[in-house]
């Protein structure tokens, strides 16, 4: 097994255990490792991660990341995971078919990845995807 595929499943376990959270592991797909979080509590909507080569994924409704390398993005993903479970994160869905994602930092929301964004992220975006079964402040 290579050595980024077995600290993938190692950060996606050990998420899913600090959150009590049930999985699928999908083992028909070009990913070495894709684990799907199905709606359970504290999760209103599927996410789903994924480690290919030194690049690691997060996903969920319509937006995809493609974080690397492995060394940055393991941090990162956890970081982004943590703040998907508490409400402190969401997506931006950008005109023309962009997706933002946004981690909040303090009373602001910083974006911290962009998918085929064309035009900018809006500051006061009319449509976000974001885990509601978590309390959020407004922001």
């Amino acid at each position: 097994m290579d050595v980024y595929v077995e600290a993938a499943t190692a950060l996606f376990s050990r998420l899913a255990k600090q959150h009590a959270l049930s999985y699928e592991v999908n083992i028909d797909s070009p990913f070495e490792a894709l684990w799907t979080f199905p709606n359970q509590r504290n999760l209103l909507m599927p996410v789903t991660l994924g480690s290919r080569s030194d690049e690691l994924s997060f996903g969920v409704a319509d937006f995809w990341s493609d974080l690397f390398p492995f060394e940055e993005a393991a941090p990162l993903l956890e970081r982004i995971f943590e703040a998907w479970m508490r409400g402190d994160a969401r997506v931006v869905k950008v005109p023309l078919g962009g997706r933002a994602l946004q981690l909040r930092d303090g009373d602001k929301w910083v974006t911290t990845y962009r998918a085929n964004c064309l035009l900018p992220v809006p500051r006061n975006p009319k449509q976000v995807i974001a885990n509601l079964a978590v309390p959020a402040a407004s922001g």
